[in-house]
């Protein structure tokens, strides 16, 4: 069989699902991510956009608010196994990956039916992001052309925000708020970690 060519366009979508610590709620993070980018090889670099709502931990599905990721990641094959294992046409590759971003955090004030709770000042922050994973890579057969590969993404990220101290107020439903105190400075960075799994194409 002919040498996998991993090179290209690419277009990647998919789902997070994680959580994010340190804020004034630490709260369950589910949403989409879309990115495209270009492969060389091992190599790849994405732009990626993420839309996450933010709830409550626990069973509750109470939202508390939405996040919105703007990021640039760098990833690296550093392990391909390949048609003599696997399969003539596929190719298993554990990656890791890196890059950094923007994040924006907006918080909901609570609804009428809803009790009293804390509500933080909306924020944004850059953060830098790590994470590792397994791609599953296919080679369509020729005269296919467009796309000429689609994989399967299963991985972590973790990423890292300066600790901001924050303003919020404590709000009962309606419109009804007043401060709240300001949060002790007990670590210096927020962190996040959410799993990934997407589809992409490469053409």
């Amino acid at each position: 069989m002919a040498p996998h060519v991993t090179k290209g366009t690419t277009a990647r979508v998919g789902t997070m699902v994680g959580f994010i610590y340190g804020e004034r709620h630490d709260v369950t993070a589910v949403g989409l991510a879309a990115a495209v980018g270009q492969r060389w090889g091992r190599f790849a670099l994405d732009s990626e956009y993420a839309y996450l709502q933010l709830q409550e931990r626990g069973p509750s599905a109470l939202r508390l608010g939405t996040g919105h990721r703007l990021s640039v990641i760098g990833r690296f094959d550093v392990i391909r196994v390949g048609p003599r294992i696997i399969g003539a046409n596929s190719l298993l590759a554990v990656y890791v990956e890196g890059g950094a971003g923007v994040a924006w955090n907006q918080w909901f004030r609570p609804a009428h039916d809803q009790p009293v709770r804390i509500v933080p000042e909306d924020t944004k922050r850059p953060e830098a992001q790590v994470g590792f994973g397994v791609e599953i890579d296919h080679r369509l057969q020729e005269p296919i052309g467009f796309p000429h590969r689609i994989g399967w993404f299963l991985g972590w990220r973790m990423a890292y925000a300066p600790h901001d101290a924050g303003a919020a107020s404590i709000c009962r439903g309606g419109s009804s708020c007043r401060p709240a105190p300001m949060m002790p400075q007990e670590r210096y960075t927020d962190r996040s970690m959410l799993f990934q799994s997407s589809l992409s194409v490469t053409w």
